[in-house]
């Protein structure tokens, strides 16, 4: 006869509450998640067959200069095709981040908030937010290159540019890495404590 093991307590209304509340933010998030990456995608796709569309929207702006009116003889094909290539990191990054984002709240629709392989894409997340912000600044120098490329010699520019965006970017990036971190430990310290009961 196995030995019969303690029933679990019955959930109190107000944890029910809460993990019905995160299960709608859970889904609200994956769905924004899943709409962000065609965008994501479509952007250097824009850049190669129709870059004035995106640039007018602001796109490529860089301290109150659109990188349009660095191409003297206008945007040629193979201006398009730099720029388009440039944006394949940003966008890489993006997609990754995506991707965390979709699997850790996979995780919260679960209802498992501090399981390890949550608190491992949190993790992951924090970790490509803080890449993101630093590669941004570098992709719109590399930007500035790619547009003013073809201009005469004398003529090429190299913009850097650093916002209140890219800081606000890193500063996220490092709360969220703070987060995860004190997660994980609170994660081992339950985990540590059961084993003791």
């Amino acid at each position: 006869m196995r030995p019969r093991l303690p029933a679990k307590p019955p959930i109190p209304p107000a944890s029910r509450a809460l993990a019905d509340r995160l299960r709608r933010l859970s889904r609200w998030v994956r769905g924004l998640a899943l709409l962000a990456a065609p965008l994501l995608i479509a952007a250097p796709v824009l850049l190669l067959t129709a870059p004035d569309a995106l640039l007018s929207m602001g796109f490529s702006e860089m301290a109150g200069l659109h990188l349009q009116h660095l191409a003297q003889g206008g945007l040629t094909l193979a201006a398009r095709l730099r720029m388009a290539a440039v944006t394949l990191l940003p966008v890489g990054l993006g997609l990754a981040l995506l991707w965390q984002l979709w699997s850790l709240f996979g995780e919260y629709l679960r209802g498992d908030v501090f399981g390890m392989r949550a608190l491992a894409y949190l993790r992951r997340f924090a970790t490509l937010l803080f890449v993101l912000s630093l590669a941004q600044p570098l992709a719109q120098a590399l930007m500035s290159v790619a547009v003013s490329w073809d201009n005469p010699p004398g003529q090429r520019q190299l913009l850097v540019a650093i916002s209140s965006n890219d800081y606000a970017l890193v500063l996220g990036a490092l709360v969220f890495m703070a987060i995860a971190r004190v997660m994980t430990e609170a994660a081992r310290v339950a985990e540590e404590n059961e084993g003791f009961v």
